[in-house]
């Protein structure tokens, strides 16, 4: 064992930053000792109900329902012409089956229920009401085109069948233009329309596929100066795989063209074999092109040669796909609704509880403004985009929400004002997000937080390609939550994420378990720069980071720790535990030139009040001095490869512990720590108890059985679990 003492004894005085009192909100520094109020609602003043077999002709009662969600909102509009809902407001009950989406359900002020009178939209006790936007697929043939039947690789032809869309109806179809967040075409969602294998998402066809080396740019034809990068969509590539893609019908190259952070799909203008060029449509990735960065094809024909994958050809109304089973005995569905499934704009007081959308082809729902809207024990899958954004508004709340298989992020959540600092008081808890980043891979968070004053907590967040948290604004709070295999792909990002501004002050991160974090965990190849399990990128100060447990979480080739600390200063990790890292804590450090370079103008940021932000987070009155200096109190690592790598000597330790003994922890190598849940074990090595038993998802009104953890954690590790 090898203690590390306090560096820097001529700034022990300062040893917190001030932290303790400014740098994080008593509400934040406060942990919640409880889970959210799950009381059930008064009963409701008035009832109507909604059922797969009813008409919107009846009146909405038990024995007549209504067909329509519109309807009993149109129902409700006219009540409230009549007056105030009395107390206990009204509900409506939904009854169990399939509901077809055709038009987007929306809701605007006059929907608005209040404190005492909510309006709320709820499945009928046990049963289960499945809104969907997607279309039954059962006509399939041979490929019968022979130019397509041509293009398939010779081992497919016999296996790929072909889908006629028109024959089951669809005939609104939109070209295949996706996007990425380097795109030309802008980092947002574009509609997809996407196949569904009972009930999993099948993958468009690539090449070289996801096991093998991917296709490298050789040179660019226009070369600027940055590494002979250049921005114009034209090079020459390695290799001789492009020349099977002339004349694919809806060609799409992916690919990491400058950054191994930014990402896009690119379509092709020609491809030239004798010269081994690719010249591409514009517009453009936005940071150009550069040699050496890596790229595949997708939709391509000539690359169908896996069971489970597809091709669209959106032009002739074809889809080709290779079933992985008998199709004739499964569910094939084709998400077709080209639309938000939810809309509410300045809404107050409604909730839905117990509902499942799923099959479409943008984002799913959408809450501007208003208050209090709830989505409880909700079921939001298979969309091509975002599952809920939340844009402003104050006291909205996801909680024991299922999201899952998406094409883009979980929850976007954004409120409360910066300038003010007044919060917005969004949560998201006891919610499993997991599987996304489908089309759009990087960016595209389980939960993407921004503004001020918003709490993630108790949330099972995994299975993303990039980040699992992206965290910008101020005291916000992440806790009790459990992520894993987060940063499966994307490069230069943290399963918890945060960039760039020194102002972003009084974020706590605490008692949150992250695992097997990065490329390298999942067993494919380690990132070239690094993966890690929070990041806080360029200059990202007074953050408290206290009561985590990482395990097997960082890598990569710059070698970032479980927790990478990019410039920053003012950070305190306190009292967490690091097993199995490369490296408990990873740093770049600036130093003084490029530091004051770069605070020189934050404080004069028109988002934020000066004064207020001196009053509230008193350090950064000395926000050039001291560049690079954290603290470091309390935390244990065993069995990591460095404590601290690039330390700049700069930093504040005191009774860390650095060991490989284990013995306290016997099941570590499986991921599981349950013996660390009596106090006797942390404060035998020196820390304060970490409630590992809390963390994760629980059991709530919305939320009667937990997911299969055995399962899940074979899925993570490899291993059985053991007893």
């Amino acid at each position: 064992m090898k203690h590390f003492c306090p560096t820097h004894l001529v700034l022990a005085a300062a040893l917190l930053f001030g932290m303790g009192a400014h740098a994080v909100s008593e509400s934040a520094t406060t942990p919640s000792g409880s889970h959210l109020d799950a009381t059930p609602r008064p009963r409701p003043a008035l009832e109507f109900f909604v059922a797969p077999n009813g008409s919107d002709t009846h009146p909405g009662t038990r024995r007549q329902p209504f067909l329509s969600l519109e309807q009993a909102r149109d129902a409700i509009r006219k009540r409230t012409q009549l007056g105030p809902l009395p107390p206990g407001g009204v509900t409506v009950w939904i009854r169990g089956g399939q509901y077809c989406v055709r038009d987007t359900f929306t809701l605007a002020t006059q929907d608005s229920g209040t404190a005492s009178a909510p309006v709320v939209y709820a499945a009928w006790k046990g049963e289960r009401p499945v809104f969907g936007g997607g279309a039954r697929l059962n006509r399939f043939t041979p490929v019968i085109d022979t130019a397509a039947r041509d293009q398939l690789p010779p081992e497919a032809r016999t296996s790929v069948l072909e889908i006629d869309l028109a024959a089951h109806g669809i005939t609104n179809r939109w070209p295949l233009r996706l996007g990425g967040f380097a795109s030309g075409l802008g980092f947002q969602t574009h509609p997809m329309m996407e196949l569904y294998f009972n009930g999993q998402a099948l993958p468009l066809s690539r090449g070289p596929n996801l096991n093998e080396e991917e296709i490298r740019i050789a040179a660019v034809v226009e070369p600027e100066d940055r590494a002979s990068g250049g921005k114009v969509g034209r090079f020459t590539y390695e290799g001789d795989r492009p020349a099977r893609w002339q004349g694919e019908p809806a060609l799409l190259l992916y690919g990491y063209w400058f950054w191994d952070w930014a990402d896009s799909y690119e379509r092709v203008a020609a491809i030239d074999p004798a010269r081994h060029d690719i010249t591409l449509e514009p517009p453009f990735h936005n940071y150009g092109y550069r040699p050496g960065q890596r790229f595949h094809a997708v939709n391509a024909l000539s690359e169908l040669d896996q069971p489970g994958e597809w091709c669209l050809d959106p032009a002739r109304g074809r889809i080709y796909f290779w079933p992985p089973t008998d199709p004739r005995k499964a569910d094939v569905e084709l998400s077709t609704a080209n639309l938000r499934f939810v809309e509410l704009e300045n809404v107050a007081h409604v909730a839905f509880e117990g509902v499942t959308w799923q099959f479409g082809c943008r984002d799913a729902i959408r809450i501007q403004g208003g208050s209090h809207v709830r989505l409880s024990g909700c079921t939001i899958r298979h969309f091509a985009g975002n599952g809920v954004e939340i844009q402003g508004g104050t006291d909205h709340r996801l909680q024991s929400c299922d999201l899952h298989s998406l094409g883009r992020g979980g929850v976007t959540l954004a409120g409360g004002d910066r300038k003010t600092l007044t919060p917005g008081r969004h949560v998201v808890e006891n919610c499993h997000i997991h599987d996304l980043s489908r089309i759009d891979h990087t960016y595209t968070p389980a939960v993407l937080c921004s503004g001020v004053g918003h709490r993630l907590a108790h949330n099972w967040l995994h299975d993303i390609r990039s980040s699992a948290v992206r965290l910008d604004g101020n005291d916000h709070v992440v806790e009790y939550n459990e992520i894993c295999r987060a940063v499966l792909e994307s490069d230069d990002q943290g399963a918890v994420d945060m960039w760039g501004d020194p102002t972003y002050r009084g974020n706590v991160y605490r008692f949150n378990y992250f695992h097997h974090i990065g490329s390298r965990w999942s067993g494919s190849q380690d990132a070239a720069l690094g993966q890690a399990g929070i990041r806080l990128d360029d200059a990202i100060c007074g953050t408290l980071i206290t009561g985590n447990l990482f395990y097997r979480a960082g890598g990569g080739g710059l070698g970032f720790g479980a927790i990478q600390i990019h410039g920053g200063k003012e950070n305190r990790l306190e009292n967490n535990l690091f097993v199995d890292c490369p490296a408990a804590v990873s740093f770049s450090p600036w130093g003084d030139r490029r530091w004051r370079e770069f605070v020189q103008k934050p404080l004069e940021a028109p988002a934020i009040d000066r004064r207020l932000y001196l009053e509230r987070y008193p350090d950064l009155t000395r926000l050039a001095e001291d560049h690079d200096v954290n603290a470091l109190l309390r935390n244990l690592a065993i069995g990591c490869a460095e404590f601290l790598r690039r330390e700049p000597r700069r930093n504040l330790q005191t009774g860390n512990l650095v060991t490989t003994n284990r013995t306290a922890f016997p099941k570590a190598d499986r991921g599981r720590f349950p013996e660390a849940a009596d106090p006797k074990t942390m404060c035998g090595f020196g820390l304060d108890p970490i409630p590992f038993a809390e963390i994760g998802l629980y059991r709530d009104t919305y939320r009667r059985e937990l997911p299969d953890r055995a399962a899940a954690e074979i899925r993570a590790t490899g291993l059985s679990p053991g007893p």
